[in-house]
């Protein structure tokens, strides 16, 4: 079972991985945004691959925590709401109605 204390801390690093522009970042912002609002975003797993294995074992502790302490992630961080609306915004692209897209439609 995974703590809260666990799920805090795994959602911070993501968060920190999801700011950054490497590898990671797009795979990171798609754990999170997938957790916090799995209509609107969803998580492609073949990503975690792209992961090193610290940002793969935190992406695994949000999944399980967000399925066994049933919450989503921004409640249990500082500024939660505000932290996920601009991850919202930066990583818009990734939003399900965006995702497909062809350019030039």
């Amino acid at each position: 079972m995974i703590t809260k204390e666990e799920y805090a801390h795994a959602i911070v690093e993501l968060i920190n991985a999801a700011r950054k522009d490497c590898g990671a970042s797009r795979t990171c912002a798609q754990v999170l945004l997938s957790a916090y609002n799995g209509d609107a975003f969803q998580l492609n797993i073949t990503e975690l691959c792209n992961l090193d294995a610290d940002l793969y074992a935190h992406a695994m502790v949000v999944i399980m925590g967000r399925v066994e302490l049933r919450r989503e992630p921004h409640e249990f961080i500082k500024n939660g709401a505000a932290i996920f609306d601009e991850l919202w915004k930066q990583w818009i692209n990734y939003h399900v109605k965006n995702r497909y897209k062809k350019a030039g439609k």
